[in-house]
């Protein structure tokens, strides 16, 4: 996949962003520079929203997107284009991407898509039929995820900042584990597997013939789907919290422990704290507001598309034959017109010398008019009046769209939120404490927590093994031997092994791969232990994924102990590992690019990272981080284009210069 050229209308910073960001072969670096605040995070959701379109639920999220320069046009809209060219069944194809957001007539923010696919045009929207978009949207989306799948994108479209975050969601073999099985398209067999394992153990019921024996079977099936489905996910939530405070708290811990308890250091990470509550306290308020604006129009969101599609052809019949009447002009000629253009006429005949004093104006008018009327042809739907047309006229025309999905996932994602809000505020009040120096509850909570973590480590062994000894013993029930042996039973019960063996065989036929190149990268790039080291270890079992690093000394590097410097350098050389043997082929970028970093760790990404990470790599750069004075000139000869993004204010959008901050690039 390469990203050829990016257009944004009207999206937050850009007024009218154009950008050619073609890369060459043998120079794949696309930099783009720019002061904090300039529009680099702007630009790269940019290239994600054309991608997988943005999630604007209501009016106010359209405001915040749209450029204040927009909002006095007749009718502002978002555009976001993107062209990009891709391999599809060995064959090379381009496509231009279009998504386009505004506002209905009744404020509720729209989204029409269009795909140009070599010509061939894919387009919806929300007036779109149903049957059609669902049809249209299909397509769509499969040839998205032919290129690169939103499930990918964080490998591959990513800031190097959230790369060492990655590692917050828990600890670093897991994030390890995940990466590899997504990204080099294992995932898929395991689902399989799994799905396969659960359909034979359902045909394995129905095929028991002893009551008792079958009673006993599926008890064991439901206590197997209870620990792994309801004890083993809860154990896994607690786990996640329980790292997730133990990483975030950390350095607090570390200072307050070797008696560094200054009121600055506490002040610091309230303030932190409390601004996270604030966020998901706006959020809240956000999601309330779009939750009762949708029940308030409950009736447009769902009964009037509905009553619309119902109706439509009858609809359309009767303003035709409205829209028919109107042209012939009958209805809208007058007795009183008539009468006086009568007038009008005796008076010329009259100066003319005709005797026409007799005559009546006003009968001979009305008898004009029941004349016209008579020869105009009768017409079926006479009987509604012009009010009942308009209403018609406005169900057929407005643009319906139902928010309820959106905000379905706001509302599990502001569970979350909240969840750890009451957290928070307790951790708030215990670090209130510590500054007056009455209690040591922040130090104590953190031991608990790092005790907690040892503990749940060790449930989810003892979980994971009574669950193995569930499944042997569900395993010892089969069909009686009585019967005929059923062929799609007997296939059935093979798939489960099968799909594993074909993702562990996948994981062997790229191992030593992944690991020389890893390797490699690591002893260029990892500035602690450069040149030192011997081994990097990968295991064989997706069930059992770990990842080790060896020193040259023979002892293992354990990675839980790296910096976080060193973390980061160590998941962008996963990730580069998985660009270079994983199932895709897209382009990477990098916001915030040198992330945590120090200044070896910066060198050695800047000539041994940067240059061979992939076919098209777009790099979003302050000053600060690819130094224009001292480091430009290491990636300079990879570099195909170069941009600066710089920041109007008294406008308020940003405009793009060519080169970086007044350096030309050849």
């Amino acid at each position: 996949m390469l990203i050829k050229r990016i257009k944004a209308t009207n999206f937050k910073t850009y007024l009218n962003l154009d950008l050619d960001i073609t890369a060459e072969p043998d120079r794949p670096i696309v930099l783009i520079g720019g002061e904090n605040g300039g529009g680099k995070t702007t630009f790269f959701d940019a290239i994600y929203g054309a991608l997988y379109g943005l999630s604007i639920p209501n009016k106010k999220i359209f405001e915040e997107l749209i450029n204040a320069g927009a909002t006095k046009s007749p009718e502002p809209r978002i555009v976001l284009e993107i062209h990009f060219s891709g391999r599809v069944l060995n064959q090379e194809q381009s496509y231009v991407l279009t998504r386009t957001y505004l506002l209905n007539p009744e404020s509720k923010p729209v989204e029409s898509v269009r795909l140009n696919m070599n010509g061939t045009i894919f387009q919806y929207g929300s007036a779109t039929p149903a049957t059609q978009r669902a049809e249209q949207e299909a397509q769509v989306n499969k040839i998205i995820k032919a290129n690169l799948p939103e499930e990918l994108s964080k490998y591959f479209l990513f800031d190097a900042i959230e790369a060492g975050n990655l590692l917050k969601e828990d600890r670093l073999n897991r994030v390890i584990k995940e990466n590899i099985e997504n990204a080099m398209g294992f995932k898929k067999y395991l689902n399989i597997a799994k799905a396969a394992e659960s359909l034979s153990l359902d045909y394995t019921a129905q095929s028991l013939d002893l009551e008792n024996e079958k009673k006993e079977y599926l008890a064991l099936v439901e206590e197997k789907k209870r620990l792994e489905n309801v004890e083993l996910e809860k154990l896994t939530k607690d786990a996640q919290r329980a790292y997730q405070y133990s990483i975030t708290n950390k350095e607090l811990y570390d200072n307050l422990k070797k008696g560094y308890n200054e009121e600055s250091t506490i002040n610091n990470k309230i303030d932190q704290l409390n601004t996270e509550l604030k966020s998901t306290a706006q959020r809240e308020s956000r999601f309330r507001e779009s939750v009762n604006e949708f029940t308030s129009n409950i009736e447009m969101h769902v009964c009037l598309p509905k009553l619309e599609q119902a109706f439509k052809s009858e609809v359309a019949l009767v303003l035709k034959e409205q829209s028919q009447a109107a042209e012939d002009g009958t209805e809208s000629i007058s007795e009183s017109t008539i009468e006086n253009i009568l007038v009008k006429g005796i008076n010329y005949l009259s100066n003319k010398g005709y005797q026409l004093k007799d005559i009546s104006v006003t009968e001979l008018a009305h008898n004009v008019l029941k004349e016209l009327k008579a020869e105009a042809t009768e017409k079926q739907y006479d009987f509604f009046q012009n009010s009942e047309i308009k209403a018609l006229e406005s169900l057929v025309n407005t643009i319906y769209t139902n928010p309820y999905n959106s905000l379905k996932q706001d509302s599990i994602e502001l569970d979350i939120a909240i969840e750890n809000s009451s957290r928070t505020a307790e951790l708030i009040e215990k670090l209130k404490a510590q500054i007056s120096g009455d209690d040591y509850s922040v130090l104590r909570a953190y031991e608990d927590n790092e005790s907690k973590i040892k503990q749940l480590e060790q449930d989810e062994t003892d979980l994971l093994k009574e669950i193995k000894k569930i499944d042997s013993r569900i395993h010892q029930f089969d069909i009686p031997t009585t019967e005929e042996p059923d062929p799609k039973f007997e296939a059935l019960k093979r798939l489960q092994p099968l799909f594993e063996g074909i993702a562990n065989t996948l994981l062997k036929s790229k191992k030593d791969q992944i690991q020389a190149r890893m390797k490699e990268d690591l002893n260029n790039i990892l500035a602690a232990y450069k040149d030192v080291i011997s081994k990097v270890e990968l295991s064989e079992d997706l069930k059992n994924l770990n990842f080790r690093i060896y020193h040259k000394a023979g002892n293992e590097i354990y990675l839980n102990q790296l910096n976080t410097a060193s973390k980061q350098v160590v998941i962008q050389v996963l990730l580069k590992s998985l660009h270079e043997f994983g199932d895709y082929d897209p382009p990477v970028m990098i916001d915030t690019v040198m992330g945590q970093l120090d200044k070896t760790s910066r060198i050695s990404v800047l000539e041994s990272y940067f240059p061979q990470l992939s076919h098209q790599t777009i790099l979003l750069s302050s000053d600060s981080e690819i130094r224009p004075e001292t480091d430009l000139e290491k990636i300079r000869p990879f570099i195909s284009k170069s941009y600066t993004l710089v920041r109007d204010k008294e406008l308020q959008k940003t405009k793009v210069e060519k080169g970086y901050f007044n350096i030309q690039i050849d």
